[in-house]
């Protein structure tokens, strides 16, 4: 349990991730398309996000490196799932729907840390949990099926993408709370991105990013945004999201989700992209989930 005086550093945290993760779908946007038209593919931005999100912590290696050898195990899991993963599953859905709209999915993520616990971490599950689960996964349908302009059904196997990537995260979350919670957060950020970041490394060579910054004369903006991406969303935002876990539950962590659609939302909306009543309702369907969710873990 935290201490009390960790109350106001746990919302600190709560927000400044909110503020960053919230940004996040933009700027994934902007290192996808210039003025609607490709830059990077989605390849070529997520290796270049894994590689340098990786590089930018590096450092810390000759500090923390010792720890991989007793550890490696849930640090491979926490890398895959937490960062590998899901940057290819994300930048592929934005390339064909609306950064605000994968923002509003990602908000799925308490719900599937609540289930992987429950289903592989041993924690307990109750009927409003499963209640909850229901409703949100009710709302993403419901977003997922809704068009911006008219309202019409508009099914898009993409917009699947950023719910398999919270599926991703629940289990992410899991791991750290359960098996890495006492690991220094620094120490758990570099060391998991050490799994995937090379990876992402030999990527920007097989997907010929070098190429197409030569050719592109947008290319460096768009790497430039995915730089900003790769520092702030994978990197610095990772040590502050092990720094949260290691104050309270992994549900109320990832509720971090409550705040992230309204800054993606106004990032998208910022930038020319349209909302209809219906998938306002059904964003505030999987936030009132959450929060549902959320009031059954105090209670607890």
């Amino acid at each position: 349990m935290a201490p009390a005086g960790d109350g106001w550093k746990k919302w600190a945290l709560l927000l400044t991730l909110a503020l960053i993760w919230g940004s996040s779908f933009i700027l994934m946007k902007r290192g996808l398309f210039h003025e609607g038209r490709p830059v990077l593919d989605h390849w070529q931005m997520a290796c270049a996000r894994l590689a340098m999100a990786w590089l930018a912590l590096s450092p810390l290696l000759f500090r923390h490196g010792a720890l991989l050898r007793k550890h490696w195990l849930p640090l491979l899991g926490t890398g895959v799932l937490g960062n590998g993963i899901p940057a290819f599953l994300f930048a592929a859905a934005q390339t064909h729907i609306d950064s605000s709209l994968s923002g509003m999915l990602n908000s799925l993520t308490p719900l599937f840390t609540l289930l992987a616990g429950a289903a592989f971490f041993g924690n307990r599950l109750r009927l409003i949990h499963l209640i909850g689960i229901l409703l949100g996964l009710l709302g993403a349908a419901g977003l997922i099926l809704l068009k911006t302009d008219d309202g019409l059904p508009a099914w898009s196997w993409y917009a699947v993408l950023p719910i398999l990537g919270t599926v991703c995260y629940g289990f992410s979350g899991n791991i750290v709370k359960r098996h890495l919670h006492e690991l220094p957060a620094a120490a758990t950020a570099c060391l998991a991105l050490s799994f995937v970041g090379p990876i992402g490394l030999l990527g920007i060579w097989t997907t010929d990013l070098p190429g197409t910054l030569q050719s592109d004369s947008q290319g460096w903006e768009s790497l430039g945004f995915v730089a900003l991406l790769a520092v702030l969303s994978s990197a610095f935002s990772l040590v502050l999201w092990n720094a949260l876990l290691k104050r309270t539950t992994a549900v109320w962590a990832s509720s971090v989700t409550y705040l992230m659609p309204i800054v993606a939302v106004g990032w998208g909306i910022a930038d020319g992209e349209t909302l209809s009543a219906g998938q306002l309702a059904m964003i505030l369907v999987v936030l009132g989930a959450v929060w549902l969710v959320n009031r059954a873990e105090r209670t607890v």
